[in-house]
């Protein structure tokens, strides 16, 4: 259950138990004043009898005429009844304009009240019968009774009505908190609360936004010093090449020579010696080729991104014939070579991923510019490097860190999710301020 249909539900269930409380306390109330009118009454009517009668008493003319002074008492009956048990003259009470309900007046009915008093006629001995009559008493109790329940329940459905606005108001707040909070997990600092409403709303919202201010400003700034990074990795990879051409290069080509030099000695040992020297020298330089072509490719971006890409296929081609690739390359040279190594390196290091965390016999290659973003994708069938919350940060797990790393700084997104028994791996550039040269 939601927390506003908690928080609801606790408030209608307080309203409920006051309005029920409220009731109760009507209900004691009114029996209480239904009683002590009653009683009242009655007690007044038998006193005033009473007092009436205390005169001597000829006929029954008089008594008549007490028993009609009672006629339309709201709590009072009065009856003329002779020796015989016979009721001469007896009077009504006032007529209730709107008569209680038949559970109210069960609950609410006094004991009833009764008085005989003998009147001594020396020819005509007779009894007055005063009896009390509660109904005209409850159908007043009932009608303010109702009316003041009625009160009640109006000013408990208003209460839960203002209640349930506040309530919503609030959550409605903490939804896009959250809403922010989310933005904010998943790398989007734009998001931004209105500092507006309750003073405390308004203190959360102002301390959020400083929140995604300062997280922006360290998002930018660790941009920067990625694309720094990058470039100084850029630099020191250059650096290891020069040196690997310069130095390495230079002392295969003296070993080749050295070698030749051998094998015009023209034994069948220094010729076999020479050219077992000359294949081996032959098969470093090949590594060394590649390995400049892993540690430099700019010089291979010099003939397009589909060349360079190329080149390292037929790298793992090579090694791994058993693997089919597929390449889908349709974008032209972008005017920020930094797009391109980027687009590079993802497609570098998700082969390396793919054929060392996993048995691909398929993979795709899929790069390509719309005018609005340069889209990276890299698919493969080996399941790979595992996925979700179990995953450790092992080697394959660097090296996606260092992937999204890569596109983040360049403000692109990057995803990596299961697909077809194995990985993919997707990038996305935005080009919005990049040029496309022809």
């Amino acid at each position: 259950m939601s927390l506003q249909l908690r928080l609801i539900g606790t408030v209608t269930a307080l309203l409920m138990l006051a309005l029920a409380a409220g009731a109760v306390l009507l209900s004691v109330h009114a029996k209480s004043v239904i009683d002590l009118e009653v009683k009242t009454a009655f007690d007044g009517a038998r006193r005033s009898v009473r007092d009436t009668l205390q005169s001597d008493v000829e006929h029954t003319v008089t008594l008549r005429q007490v028993v009609a002074s009672f006629e339309g008492q709201r709590h009072v009956r009065a009856a003329l009844v002779n020796e015989a048990g016979k009721t001469i003259v007896q009077s009504r009470t006032g007529r209730m304009d709107e008569p209680a309900p038949a559970w109210f007046r069960d609950m609410m009915a006094p004991n009833l009240l009764s008085a005989r008093i003998p009147i001594a006629l020396p020819s005509y001995p007779c009894v007055v019968v005063l009896s009390s009559d509660p109904g005209n008493e409850i159908a007043e109790v009932w009608g303010q009774v109702r009316d003041a329940f009625a009160i009640m329940a109006l000013f408990c459905l208003a209460t839960l009505a203002v209640m349930s606005l506040a309530i919503t108001t609030a959550l409605r707040f903490f939804g896009r908190f959250q809403g922010g909070l989310s933005s904010i997990a998943d790398g989007s600092y734009d998001a931004r609360l209105p500092a507006s409403g309750p003073p405390e709303f308004a203190g959360l919202a102002k301390g959020f936004n400083h929140m995604a201010d300062q997280l922006s400003a360290l998002s930018k700034s660790n941009r920067q010093l990625y694309a720094q990074l990058q470039n100084v990795q850029e630099e020191e990879r250059a650096g290891i090449a020069r040196d690997l051409h310069d130095e390495v290069g230079a002392y295969l080509f003296a070993i080749q020579v050295d070698a030749k030099a051998v094998g015009k000695v023209g034994t069948p040992d220094a010729i076999r010696l020479s050219q077992a020297i000359r294949d081996s020298v032959a098969h470093i330089q090949n590594q060394v080729k590649n390995i400049l072509r892993q540690l430099k490719p700019v010089s291979q971006l010099e003939f397009g991104l589909e060349s360079a890409v190329g080149d390292l296929v037929a790298f793992w081609a090579r090694r791994h014939p058993d693997i089919t690739f597929a390449q889908r390359i349709e974008v032209l040279p972008l005017a920020d070579r930094r797009y391109e190594e980027a687009a590079y390196r993802i497609v570098q290091e998700a082969l390396n991923n793919a054929i060392r965390h996993g048995v691909p016999k398929n993979i795709i290659i899929e790069v390509h510019a719309d005018g609005q973003n340069l889209a990276i994708g890299v698919e493969d069938d080996g399941g790979g490097i595992k996925l979700g919350p179990d995953a450790k940060g092992g080697r394959g797990h660097a090296g996606l860190a260092g992937m999204r790393e890569r596109i983040e700084a360049l403000g692109g997104r990057f995803v990596v999710h299961p697909s077809n028994g194995g990985v993919r791996v997707d990038a996305i550039l935005p080009l919005a301020e990049q040029r496309v040269v022809a």
